[in-house]
């Protein structure tokens, strides 16, 4: 990127223009930015955006040591460039012109930048420029402006100095540092709308990268409430005459005496966090801008977030995250896998199992994984060829057709909300549920099931005989457990784990389902406990462990049991994800699998729980994101490492 540099405080200066080579010393050491530097000659703050009209410009080159920020030294000023000083990589050309900041950003844009410039800063100012009554006089930001007049992206960057911290290395190296990574924070999301930024950056013992806060802010918008001026003396009376200049004000002088203690002090009603009142508070203030002083106001609003050391985490939705940088960028964290299909969708869960299974016969994933067979079908009408390829489930069904001794339960593989689960025994009965997915459809039923979108389902043998507590009214539940992948891949289960009960008593009328589903979506109001966590259930302790221990060992072993398919499951160092999986408990505390969720619904637990939600976020923070970025790993006794591959 190229960028150029202006100001209007002119060249380095220990008093006058004292901040600026801290900056540059700071992009060199942080970026690969090419830098061109283009100042006025001489101080010509509270210009705004103006140009000398009429005016011809002359340039002057100096160069100053880039190492050095504190020493306002340099060779020159030359006439034109100095080709011994130029080939010298520890100094600095800049271009001094006897014009504005206005007219340095026109004429380094267009004249003396040697490539085309991507962005123009304008500072670091001396002083803060928050607030209209600044904005609207600064040479800072009006430098910022002309940039973005040439079709260019601009940021002004101003230091609120208090009298301690004006000129202190230490404040003003951590204030460069801050700014510049600010600066490609902000060049990484630029929103269309944005012509400039304006960046406030208070001067303060405090300030540090990562721990002040950077907040989107309006402007103040103040007025002044007495002149800038003071009347200064008086001169003798004028003599009479015919002719006298009205336009002249003759007797007085009028002093530069503008009441700085008094903008600084006034700070608006508190109602909204402004500009004046972050910088006052030790904020480092953002303000969006339209280079015609108009705010973008949705945008002015919230923190936000610098990364520090280069890295950074991206915690959205699935479909918003940047899937190509994941693979490439180690330093990118994101708060998902791209594929863990093997895992999330019925039937590839299905194989996932299998092909574990089949190689490792003695794996607890084979009792604790209910027999499973796969159909697919677009229409009702191609169940009967659909069962002929999965000709285990015509003849386990065929056999079943006697003795009605199973029940099975019919799922889609990629629906949710318990859409389309059915329990059915024979063959004639899942015939009747294809039928009715169909007619459904044709009557416009909201709820329909369109077997043609979801194509691929999954049989299974219900467990029929699950644990019911009196305590509950015999109600069915299934155990919900958020179990977080860390890397390549580190698994830890949250033993804090949640019972999701069914609203109705459970019941042997497979053709009500009411009974069967335990999804809390589809409770409805009910005065019944929905959700109980596993710990304060009432069931003993001794039964809580079992089950626990039971589910610790599942879940070590189904994602030994996924990282097998380097396919359809590929765990990357750079990524974390938490699942929701579900289990069913028998009345002989056996534990099964039924499926897992990715991105599961935290809300479910209502406000009852929500702290256990809390503390599971808390945990994976500690466990899945402050290791990646350079934090000591704590244990937690709420999670439990059931799996570590090298």
């Amino acid at each position: 990127m190229h960028v150029l540099l202006t100001n209007d405080d002119g060249a380095p200066h220990e008093t006058a223009s004292p901040y600026i080579k801290f900056l540059v010393e700071a992009i060199h050491k942080l970026t690969n930015w090419e830098l061109t530097i283009c100042v006025p000659s001489s101080q010509k703050s509270w210009i705004g955006k103006a140009h000398l009209a009429g005016k011809e410009i002359s340039a002057s080159y100096i160069y100053s040591a880039i190492d050095q920020p504190s020493d306002s030294s340099f060779h020159g000023p030359f006439s034109y460039p100095n080709a011994d000083l130029i080939k010298d990589p520890n100094m600095k050309e800049w271009c001094l012109l006897d014009g504005t900041p206005a007219t340095c950003a026109d004429i380094g844009i267009n004249h003396i930048a040697k490539k085309p410039v991507d962005l123009v800063i304008s500072g670091p100012n001396v002083g803060r420029n928050c607030s209209a009554l600044y904005s609207l006089s600064s040479g800072t930001i009006g430098g910022a402006m002309e940039g973005v007049q040439h079709g260019k992206k601009a940021i002004a960057v101003s230091y609120a100095f208090e009298a301690d911290s004006f000129n202190d290395p230490k404040i003003l190296a951590e204030a460069s540092l801050v700014s510049v990574k600010l600066i490609e924070k902000l060049v990484s999301v630029w929103d269309d709308r944005v012509d400039l930024y304006t960046i406030n950056v208070p001067l303060r013992k405090s300030l540090k990268l990562g721990e002040t806060k950077c907040v989107m802010t309006p402007t103040l918008d103040n007025k002044w409430t007495k002149s800038l001026y003071t009347a200064k003396s008086e001169s003798p009376e004028q003599p009479a005459s015919d002719i006298v200049d009205q336009s002249v004000t003759h007797g007085k002088t009028f002093k530069w005496t503008p009441d700085f203690d008094s903008v600084h002090k006034n700070l608006g009603d508190g109602s909204v966090l402004n500009d004046a009142i972050a910088v006052d508070q030790g904020l480092v203030s953002v303000t969006a801008l339209k280079a015609a002083f108009k705010e973008i106001d949705d945008l002015n609003t919230g923190e936000l977030i610098i990364e520090v050391s280069g890295k950074t985490l991206v915690f959205a939705e699935y479909e918003d995250l940047d899937h190509e940088r994941m693979m490439s960028d180690k330093n990118y964290m994101a708060n998902s896998y791209i594929y863990r299909k093997g895992l999330i969708r019925k039937h590839y869960l299905a194989n996932t199992i299998a092909m574990y299974t089949s190689k490792n016969p003695s794996s607890i994933l084979n009792q604790a994984f209910p027999e499973t067979y796969q159909l697919e079908l677009d229409y009702a009408e191609f169940l009967d060829d659909s069962l002929d390829e999965s000709y285990e489930l015509r003849q386990d069904l065929e056999q079943n057709e006697q003795t009605l001794s199973k029940t099975y339960i019919l799922k889609p593989s990629m629906s949710d909300k318990g859409q389309g689960i059915r329990i059915f025994q024979t063959i004639d009965q899942l015939q009747n549920i294809f039928d009715s997915f169909e007619e459904s459809e044709e009557n416009g039923d909201e709820n329909a099931v369109i077997t043609s979108q979801l194509r691929h389902f999954i049989v299974q043998e219900y467990i029929a005989n699950p644990l019911l507590l009196p305590e509950y009214d015999n109600r069915k539940f299934h155990i919900r457990t958020y179990v977080l992948c860390v890397g390549d891949l580190r698994v830890l289960v949250y033993q804090r784990m949640l019972m999701l009960f069914s609203e109705k008593p459970y019941h042997r009328d497979f053709d009500n389902i009411d009974g069967h589903l335990t999804n809390t979506c589809l409770q409805g109001d009910t005065d019944k406990l929905v959700v109980v966590e596993l710990g304060k259930s009432v069931l003993s302790e001794f039964s809580q462990n079992q089950i626990r221990e039971s589910i610790n060992l599942i879940v070590g072993e189904l994602f030994r049991a996924a990282a097998n398919d380097k396919v359809n499951f590929q765990p990357l160092p750079n990524c974390f994800e938490t699942f929701g999986i579900d289990f069913v408990v028998d009345e002989d505390l056996n534990v099964s699998l039924l499926e897992v969720n990715s991105y599961p619904d935290f809300k479910q637990t209502g406000d009852d729980l929500k702290g256990l939600i809390y503390e599971l976020f808390d945990g994976i923070v500690q466990q899945g994101v402050v290791p990646f970025f350079g934090g000591k790993l704590t244990p937690s006794s709420s999670f439990k490492q059931v799996l570590e591959l090298a």
